[in-house]
């Protein structure tokens, strides 16, 4: 007896356990000081943010994407997941794990070394790349030792080929960092790793004054846009992710984007009433469930949908903990 349960390709991406997500305009500006900091000659380029805005995704882009990209590189991403004692060996045996490697209990950490460079080395070559391109997850983790054992690799391929990291950290919960503030690691350190860095942030919702020149619409608007134009299912159809669950708020000539004003009305009327200064930026991971809801619980199970209410945006803000994670909530007070 066949089964009548579809595959995932045939349903919408909007229902899959994995929804699809965006290229955005911080990622954009991710790999644009990526490519900068590699064409200037750093080691490295130092990315903080606060929780949740997307900083994972942004390297995560830049994994797996190559335009950007000023040279060859075959590029991979770890998770550092914090030891009780940050030994060499529980680094390098950290590395290899993720790359699919088995390890021995008995191995010596010059072993685990050179088993990690030559495992990076064999990906290199087999994609003719001239260069590595390491990011680290979770790099607020790390402490002094960490970074040691991240300069052993890029010492030993020193001769033969060049490592970039990209540390991505989280600015509300790092042990290192560049300012006054922060403990800062070695000077060695310091100098190799710690120089360059990049500010990722959120979906801003005002165009930065250095991107007006070639930006016209907000991080946010362009998000938007990408639902109501860009991304489309069926492929070839040309039924975008809004037209597909809005078909006859579509027809009327609904558009996500065009309640933008609306929306961050009510974003920032949620804010103050929590006691939040005005918005300036909208987390990746709060906004992407923001227009999932809106999209598929609210458009699509109401086939009578024409457009977004005040009290609708309120709603679904709440209901995907808008304002839990952004900076200085503390909570509703009794």
């Amino acid at each position: 007896m066949e089964s009548s349960a579809m595959t995932t390709s045939e349903v919408h991406p909007l229902l899959r356990y994995k929804r699809p997500l965006i290229f955005t305009r911080p990622g954009e500006r991710l790999a644009g000081a990526t490519r900068a900091s590699i064409e200037m000659g750093c080691d490295a380029l130092w990315i903080e943010g606060h929780g949740r805005v997307g900083k994972t995704f942004g390297g995560r882009q830049l994994v797996q994407t190559d335009a950007w990209r000023p040279f060859s590189m075959y590029m991979t991403e770890f998770t550092y997941s914090k030891p009780q004692k940050p030994t060499e060996g529980y680094f390098m045996t950290s590395l290899l794990t993720q790359m699919g490697q088995s390890v021995a209990a008995s191995a010596s950490s010059n072993m685990l070394l050179a088993r990690v460079v030559r495992t990076l080395n064999e990906q290199r070559v087999k994609r003719s790349a001239d260069m590595l391109g390491l990011v680290f997850n979770e790099a607020n983790r790390f402490t002094s030792e960490e970074y040691e054992h991240a300069m052993s690799i890029g010492n030993e391929f020193e001769k033969t080929t060049r490592v970039f990291y990209l540390f991505i950290n989280q600015s509300d919960a790092g042990q290192l960092g560049r300012g006054d503030t922060d403990a800062r690691p070695p000077r060695h350190i310091f100098g190799r790793y710690f120089i360059n860095s990049h500010r990722y942030t959120g979906l801003l919702w005002d165009v930065p004054k250095d991107d007006r020149p070639h930006q016209a619409m907000s991080d946010v608007a362009l998000a938007f846009l990408e639902y109501d134009e860009e991304l489309t299912w069926p492929e070839g159809s040309g039924i975008t992710f809004t037209q597909h669950c809005a078909p006859k708020a579509w027809a009327n000539g609904w558009r996500l984007g065009a309640q933008i004003d609306m929306i961050r009305k009510v974003v920032n009327e949620v804010r103050s009433e929590a006691g939040l200064p005005l918005a300036t930026s909208w987390p990746m991971l709060t906004f992407e469930k923001f227009v999932y809801t809106v999209l598929v619980r609210i458009a699509m199970e109401d086939e009578n949908f024409l457009e977004l209410t005040e009290a609708q945006v309120r709603e679904v803000l709440y209901r995907v903990g808008y304002l839990e994670i952004e900076p200085g909530y503390e909570g509703v007070v009794a």
